[in-house]
């Protein structure tokens, strides 16, 4: 009986172990192993992540449509969920450094053959005719920018000329490279610059932009306002005749161009401005002096001199101020001043005198409208109430004739 017993425990072993082995072999692996659907799926994602941001990391894109990133970004944190999961969520810290190091890799190939600009200067032309910007590169240590560059020019926050010209990162100091561009005023000119009308500077060159406000006194040529006055040249003893204690024997002509300041003062100073000016001292109509036509750039006055009639037939004006004096043929030490001698005037009788200084511009300076200034004198002569008693002359200024 106790063999019978066993015997028959040994057979039972025999079938459980049996069945055992037919259940492993007929159990189907796990579809979470390492090359499951879900693995697959994973990686499929992140490469289509990693294809999409080097497509969508392009400036250019990116200067227009910046959010369309959080599409790979999403796709990738996609990515990281299937294969996490496929490896029964081991391995979650080299999984994301792997998924961010593809996610950066357009960003990093950028930043070796890539470069960015940045305007840093720009300088005025000894002509005042041009500016020159000095543009400066960063990164790209196997490229260089180079190619077309899109520029435009904003003033008072509007666009009012824009261009594209050939542009290299062609020259280099020992601050680094830089390149070069060169803007013509009269392209874009459209006023005065001043604190709430600045002038600023875009360029673009595919890869990397930058703005630059330009020097707003490098942009103040437009005359606003104009003034004019006259200094008497007094003489006495032997300067006068017909028995006068003094006499008028000459007057000094100034005007001032520039910008308008409080009421009184005069201009402030324009030094890179482009005018014309007349000056005429007249009498009832007649012409006392008519002073020769004055053409003024960057701030250079030049005027015929007729031998030395009028000065030397230049001036400079507005680098210390806005005063430009219309000079004579004699200089007088007191007043530091060339003076016309009444002996050149057209008309010489007492009676009262108006000084006009009148100033235009052509485009794009000015309209041609005439900036005109007026001033009145009252040449007279007083005293001598008996026959032999000596008079003397006065020039006062006047409010009108």
């Amino acid at each position: 009986m106790s063999d019978g017993g066993l015997l028959q425990k040994a057979m039972d072993s025999q079938t459980n172990a049996d069945d055992l082995v037919a259940a492993v072999i007929s159990e189907p692996p796990s579809s979470k192993g390492i090359g499951g659907s879900p693995m697959m799926i994973g990686m499929g994602l992140g490469a289509v992540a990693t294809i999409l941001m080097w497509i969508l990391s392009n400036p250019s894109i990116q200067s227009e449509y910046a959010l369309v990133l959080i599409v790979p970004i999403l796709l990738a944190g996609a990515s990281f969920w299937f294969i996490w999961n496929a490896t029964n969520k081991k391995f979650a810290g080299p999984i994301a450094v792997v998924l961010i190091l593809l996610l950066s890799s357009p960003f990093l190939a950028m930043s070796v053959t890539s470069s960015s600009i940045t305007i840093t200067d720009g300088e005025l032309s000894s002509d005042a005719q041009t500016i020159e910007l000095t543009l400066r590169e960063s990164g790209g240590l196997f490229g260089s920018s180079s190619g077309d560059a899109d520029i435009s020019v904003t003033y008072d926050g509007d666009e009012i000329w824009s261009t594209s010209m050939p542009f290299s990162i062609n020259r280099e100091d020992g601050f680094g490279k830089y390149g070069l561009l060169t803007l013509n005023i009269v392209d874009f000119y459209d006023g005065n610059a001043d604190d709430n009308n600045q002038y600023k500077v875009t360029i673009d060159t595919g890869s990397s932009s930058d703005t630059f406000i330009l020097n707003p006194t490098h942009l103040e040529r437009t005359v606003t306002d104009v003034k004019s006055g006259t200094i008497p040249i007094m003489g006495e003893g032997n300067d006068c005749d017909n028995n006068k204690d003094n006499c008028v024997i000459g007057v000094g002509l100034k005007s001032w161009i520039g910008l308008q300041t409080l009421a009184g003062n005069p201009p402030a100073p324009l030094a890179h401005a482009d005018f014309e000016l007349d000056a005429i001292l007249s009498k009832d109509g007649s012409t006392a002096i008519e002073f020769p036509h004055v053409n003024v750039v960057n701030g250079e006055a030049s005027w015929d001199s007729q031998s030395g009639k009028y000065g030397s037939g230049s001036a400079i004006v507005g680098d210390f101020g806005s005063e430009l004096v219309l000079s004579g043929s004699i200089e007088d030490i007191d007043s530091n001043i060339y003076y016309i001698p009444i002996g050149d005037w057209g008309e010489s009788d007492y009676g009262c005198y108006e000084f006009t200084v009148t100033v235009t511009q052509s485009p794009p300076w000015g309209d041609r409208t005439a900036h005109t200034a007026t001033t009145f004198y009252e040449y007279s002569e007083e005293g001598g109430s008996d026959d032999d008693a000596a008079t003397e002359e006065g020039w006062t200024q006047v409010n009108s004739c």
